[in-house]
């Protein structure tokens, strides 16, 4: 039943999702009206993580939803197997994943319209990572 509603409902609704994140990401939180000084490209491994839990100070929920946040909001790409086969490999679909998101976090720097973060990278390949392994268990319990 459930691997039924997947594949009925999962395709139109990924591709709705897919417009909305990126409207977020380039678009969203006036993302135009930063001066262009402010963008950067930031390589180092989990240094904005490390900021936004020890700098929390009075937001500590806006700080943890943004890691959060990160993490769940591309899960819904673990479940891309049921558009396109050869993803159901995890292999295949973590070097898609991570060829796609890197184009994406650059072109919000080289367009001024954010931050190239490799946090938000490794943030955003957790989440699809994990929505991949719920994938994986939901197929294996539903096809018993």
């Amino acid at each position: 039943m459930l691997k039924k509603f997947l594949n009925l409902y999962y395709p139109p609704l990924i591709n709705i999702y897919t417009i909305w994140i990126l409207y977020m990401m380039f678009f969203a939180y006036g993302r135009d009206s930063i001066d262009s000084n402010h963008y950067f490209i930031n390589s180092i491994p989990f240094e904005t993580i490390y900021q936004l839990i020890v700098f929390s100070g009075e937001y500590p929920y806006e700080n943890l939803s943004n890691i959060f946040g990160n993490i769940i909001l591309f899960m819904p790409y673990g479940f891309l197997g049921i558009l396109y086969p050869k993803l159901n490999s995890y292999r295949y679909l973590l070097v898609v994943f991570l060829v796609v998101i890197n184009i994406l976090e650059f072109s919000q720097y080289y367009f001024n319209r954010g931050f190239a973060e490799l946090d938000d990278v490794m943030l955003n390949t957790l989440g699809m990572s994990l929505g991949f392994i719920i994938y994986k268990k939901w197929f294996i319990i539903t096809d018993k």
